[in-house]
């Protein structure tokens, strides 16, 4: 698992799949897990939790450590936490944009929402093997290779256009048009290199899986949103 440092760049996956994580702390205890969300244009996929359980009893020690390094910046109070900065990669998924929304409770206890903006390959890699979750959400690598493909290619078409209705002649015409291709060139590079990590950690994945145990969550399909 890598935490990885980005800019808080302008959302190319628009319309993609989100991970959400929903979780409540009751007054000086430890968060437990109510559930977890895939929440897509057309589908919302939730793994509910109907007994108390911790994080490092729902998600493997990696994705637990990130999680728990995204909770640390609470504060115990209502409030909104954006974390761009942090990005959890283990083999087969990827989350990255991680937002916090939390309410203060009248009995002391903290609802907190924890979600990520961004996912790239299929959550079940996320849980522990115990629980028996199959791979019932769809991989949506297409989508963001895609979407980091469309910001590859655009600068060009964009220069292309620019040139045959003759912008780039004039001096500030074509000074724009740089500084324009210098502030995308960060938010795809981040894209393609998490996309290039995705694919060389995913054709190395171990696809066997462990036994499946009693106890596990129940998943819900609720389509469309």
């Amino acid at each position: 698992m890598k935490l990885v440092s980005q800019s808080d760049t302008a959302a190319a996956l628009a319309g993609g799949n989100r991970f959400v994580i929903n979780l409540i702390a009751a007054d000086g205890a430890p968060a437990e897990v109510r559930s977890c969300e895939v929440i897509g244009p057309r589908h919302r996929n939730r793994f509910s939790f109907p007994t108390s359980v911790t994080v490092d009893g729902v998600f493997i020690d990696e994705v637990a450590s990130g999680i728990f390094k995204c909770l640390a910046s609470l504060s115990n109070k209502t409030e909104v936490i954006s974390l761009p900065s942090v990005t959890i990669e283990i083999p087969g998924l990827t989350v990255a944009k991680a937002h916090l929304i939390t309410t203060k409770g009248d009995d002391g206890s903290l609802a907190i929402i924890l979600r990520f903006k961004m996912l790239l390959g299929g959550v079940n890699y996320a849980f522990r093997p115990e629980l028996g979750i199959e791979d019932s959400v769809s991989d949506h690598s297409s989508h963001l290779s895609a979407a980091v493909l469309t910001d590859i290619v655009m600068p060009f078409l964009d220069l292309c256009s620019a040139a045959e209705s003759g912008s780039l002649t004039s001096s500030q015409g074509f000074d724009d048009f740089i500084d324009t291709l210098i502030d995308r060139s960060q938010d795809v590079r981040f894209q393609a290199e998490l996309v290039k990590r995705f694919v060389a950690s995913t054709s190395s994945l171990e696809k066997k899986r462990k036994p499946k145990l009693a106890g596990r969550p129940k998943i819900e399909l609720v389509s469309p949103r």
